[in-house]
């Protein structure tokens, strides 16, 4: 078994569909912007990110309070997290926390501009 699908809160999903094919470098699944359908992909295409249109109910109040708290809400995988840093840095990309090894890999952890703290993690 294997996670074929998962969500993101997000206000926008059209702009959202472009930061995470443009700038993060996922691969487009799906598009249909007259539908505020937009879900992305990894390379290997096990797994959907469905870039979900929070709404003001319950999605909203959660992800304000998880970016209020200051945790990421996804964590996506990175075979080298200071090349990616460096990378979306030179994008633009604001970090809230820089490259760190830890016990149990590096991480860092950067606003998507959607509400939304999104770390990376290598092994």
């Amino acid at each position: 078994m294997h996670i074929k699908m998962t969500s993101l809160p997000v206000d926008d999903p059209i702009k959202a569909h472009k930061f995470y094919t443009e700038i993060v470098g996922l691969k487009s699944h799906t598009f249909m912007p007259e539908g505020q359908l937009a879900i992305v992909t990894s390379e290997d295409c096990k797994s959907t990110l469905l870039l979900e249109p929070k709404g003001d109910g319950f999605y909203n109040t959660f992800q304000k309070e998880t970016y209020k708290l200051g945790y990421p809400i996804i964590i996506l995988g990175s075979d080298d997290v200071q090349a990616d840093y460096e990378r979306l840095l030179a994008l633009g990309v604001k970090f809230k926390q820089e490259p760190t090894k830890t016990d149990w890999g590096i991480v860092a952890t950067f606003d998507d501009t959607f509400g939304n703290y999104i770390q990376m993690h290598q092994d």
